[in-house]
């Protein structure tokens, strides 16, 4: 006989209010729920661009790191280094080497580094136990009224090498910002039924969907050439290159 689980229904949940279409992490802020059951935290987690002016000190930072640190690491190697960044001029030469618009506006995020120098570079190992720190580090955030914005649009992993002076044997995993919520969240569904995406023992082709090849192609190339200019160059074509961007709204989460 199956197990009955709990049905989870986001106008049932107590952790953050919900109106019907928006969550208000917001009031989490005030009222930090770091006991928020493990359930409520993934349902009501969104990617946030924007942030209230109020900076996280440095205590609450490495109270979050610290709870982090036991996120799994392939053979508990536990190997993470992480980057602060919160100088105004080093964010925006991130900005001006055509990273994410959206971080002109941000005024904290770390660079998560891992040891690079494993034996599984087929199953590239030390990018899981990167994620791995990243997704517990988004949920704890969360949970005390911290938003958290997941970035991978970045410049060549070379350049940000460079810019961050990083020892040969780390690797640059993502760059993560954050900050306290300013206010609401609008619900953005789902796109697909756990039953799309679960196949039993081998995968299967039935309904899959593709974009187009050539587009992502073009998509490929195009962002390859570009990040192969020369910063400055990118700098003056970047009011240019923006409206090509994704585009995301005031608190968009995803």
């Amino acid at each position: 006989m199956a197990r009955e689980l709990p049905k989870f229904d986001l106008s049932n949940q107590a952790s953050v209010s919900f109106t019907g279409r928006y969550l208000r992490p917001g009031e989490l802020v005030q009222e930090p729920n770091a006991l928020m059951p493990l359930l409520d935290a993934i349902h009501t987690r969104r990617t946030a661009r924007h942030y209230a002016d109020e900076m996280v000190d440095d205590e609450t930072f490495q109270w979050l790191v610290a709870a982090c640190m036991n996120a799994p690491t392939a053979c508990n190697e536990q190997q993470w280094k992480l980057i602060l960044v919160d100088d105004p001029a080093l964010i925006e030469e991130l900005y001006a080497r055509d990273s994410a618009s959206f971080l002109r506006q941000v005024r904290q995020c770390f660079l998560l580094c891992y040891n690079r120098r494993t034996d599984n570079q087929e199953w590239r190992d030390h990018v899981q136990s990167g994620a791995a720190f990243i997704t517990t580090f988004q949920l704890l955030a969360h949970s005390i009224g911290i938003g958290s914005c997941w970035i991978g649009h970045l410049p060549n992993r070379a350049e940000v090498r460079r810019v961050f002076n990083i020892h040969s044997a780390y690797d640059p995993v993502a760059l993560v910002s954050f900050g306290y919520y300013r206010d609401k969240v609008k619900i953005m569904p789902r796109k697909h039924d756990p039953l799309r995406i679960i196949m039993r023992n081998r995968f299967s082709r039935e309904g899959l969907s593709f974009g187009s090849r050539q587009s992502i192609l073009f998509r490929t190339v195009a962002r390859y050439a570009y990040y192969k200019l020369p910063p400055f160059i990118r700098r003056r074509l970047k009011r240019f290159a923006v409206r090509y961007e994704k585009k995301f709204y005031y608190e968009i989460y995803d």
